[in-house]
């Protein structure tokens, strides 16, 4: 979750710079063309710029280093995967295995990004909406085709208006009146507009919360209009009789926002547009396109920008990438950790489970982490193989994660309610007798409740016919039958025995 909230706030930050070029650089030029271009590029770099892998520069270039230096959010977004939204790495290893009872929990962050979540959701609902009243529209208009145009009739009382390769037009309007209109229109049609206005209506959805948004499409569909008006004048139509038709209709309203509109843009500004005499085109402008890109990509990656190589200090002999792999815990064979290097930070993500962490680096080998509980800082030390391969990390001291070729997720086992009940009863810790727990089943596992505190943890899906996993934190449980097939121990994590007692 907090992984999506750092890739939002990056995508922002560079719209945010891209856009706001546009606005003063380059809105009130006369090249359209290349505006259209300008606007595309922005969202799709917005989008793609934060997904790229870091581009590691030698500290000796100047650029980088000073861009980084003079960054204001060097410190928020430099070490800012910000994964650490669970249970540390190892908070399983408590002393007496899961007896501290660690159980989910809502962050601050999880519960932002759901309410952001939730009024994306609506945006794009309304998006949907809006799209299917077209359809609609579509369906119940008399439809024929010419010049790979659709043409759909309808009884709406607006002015013709088009949706990529259809014109909408209602057959009781002045043709010859509105001739100008349709060939506006067709201008749309013919460069695919509406795909420019569908894709700034989906980015303002994903970055509703940026108030740049709305005027990233106001700008965008103006631009538009621009383009449709220079194309229609260029064909010898009157300049005066073309800014009167679009004044004579600036009345009409907008029912269907997703098209393009004659009347839909700034009527004063697309006039001002057209009576502009064409000055000297001042291209040298877009000269700044390519550094300011780069730019827009230092300032979310400025960690990346003073390192040489992967490494994060001249002590630092190990490149991140060497940490790479996939880890399986030894003391828990099912939890399966992939570690990736992102910037000079380490993420490791639970495979078998939905969790991430990020591991900062403090030494060549050594990284930390936070418990999320306790906020006690976690030491993961990993070590080399006599190759002087990275083969394994071990937690706090505790028992190792071994480097292995690939992930194996577990098999889960279909059990029937009257087996779990032979699971169920009341166990005895044998290294503190007076630490009691009962394990009950409910339908499809089973329950396990500390009676010291009363806490529940659950559900424990079984594995085998004797095995038994809580996923959330990869909590083994193995019981022990008798010679008559009566249960009569259990062990957590392999080491911890517990046996079961008589009520």
């Amino acid at each position: 979750m907090e992984t999506l909230m750092w890739y939002l706030v990056k995508v922002n930050v560079i719209f945010t710079i891209l856009f706001m070029a546009y606005f003063f650089l380059f809105k009130n030029e006369k090249t359209f063309y290349l505006n259209r271009i300008f606007l595309l590029s922005s969202l799709l770099l917005s989008l793609l710029l934060p997904l790229i892998p870091a581009i590691h520069v030698a500290s000796a270039s100047a650029f980088p280093n000073y861009v980084t230096g003079i960054n204001p959010l060097k410190n928020v977004l430099g070490g800012a995967p910000a994964f650490q939204n669970g249970p540390a790495l190892g908070a399983h290893h408590a002393a007496h295995g899961f007896l501290a009872g660690i159980f989910s929990h809502i962050t601050v962050i999880q519960a932002l990004m759901g309410v952001y979540l939730l009024v994306a959701l609506v945006l794009l609902n309304k998006f949907i909406y809006q799209l299917l009243n077209l359809y609609f529209l579509f369906k119940r208009g008399k439809r024929y085709k010419g010049d790979a145009i659709i043409y759909c009739e309808h009884n709406q009382e607006v002015l013709p208006f088009s949706f990529f390769n259809i014109l909408f037009i209602n057959p009781g309007s002045n043709y010859h009146q509105l001739e100008q209109i349709i060939e506006h229109e067709k201008v749309h049609i013919r460069q695919w507009h509406s795909l420019d206005i569908l894709l700034a209506e989906v980015f303002g959805i994903v970055t509703w919360i940026n108030p740049l948004t709305v005027l990233l499409k106001r700008y965008n569909r103006l631009n538009l209009e621009y383009i449709a008006d220079q194309e229609v004048l260029n064909t010898g139509i009157d300049k005066k009789q073309y800014q009167l038709s679009i004044l004579q209709n600036s009345i009409n309203p907008n029912a269907y926002p997703l098209t393009n509109l004659f009347s839909s843009s700034k009527i004063k500004l697309r006039i001002k547009m057209i009576n502009q005499s064409k000055p000297t085109r001042k291209l040298y402008k877009y000269l700044f396109v390519l550094p300011l890109v780069l730019i827009s990509y230092l300032l979310v990656n400025p960690v990346t920008a003073n390192s040489a190589g992967l490494k994060t200090s001249a002590t630092d002999d190990t490149p991140m990438t060497a940490f790479e792999g996939i880890y399986q815990d030894k003391d828990a064979p099912t939890a399966y950790f992939k570690v990736t290097a992102v910037n000079n930070t380490l993420v490791a993500k639970r495979l078998d489970y939905d969790q991430q962490y990020v591991l900062n680096r403090t030494a060549d080998l050594t990284f930390e982490t936070t418990d999320a509980q306790s906020t006690k800082k976690m030491v993961i030390t990993f070590s080399k193989n006599d190759a002087g391969a990275i083969s394994q990390a071990r937690v706090d001291d505790r028992t190792p994660w071994i480097k292995v070729k690939a992930y194996k997720p577990i098999d889960q086992v279909k059990m029937p309610p009257r087996m779990l009940a032979k699971f169920e009863g009341k166990y005895q810790f044998e290294a503190k007798p007076e630490a009691f727990l009962t394990i009950t089943s409910n339908g499809t596992g089973l329950v396990l409740k500390q009676l010291w505190d009363g806490k529940e943890i659950s559900p424990f899906v079984p594995t085998s016919l004797l095995d038994f996993l809580y996923l959330k934190d990869a909590m083994p449980l193995r019981f022990v039958k008798d010679a008559n097939g009566n249960v009569v121990k259990m062990y957590a994590f392999s080491k911890d025995a517990w046996d079961k007692v008589k009520e």
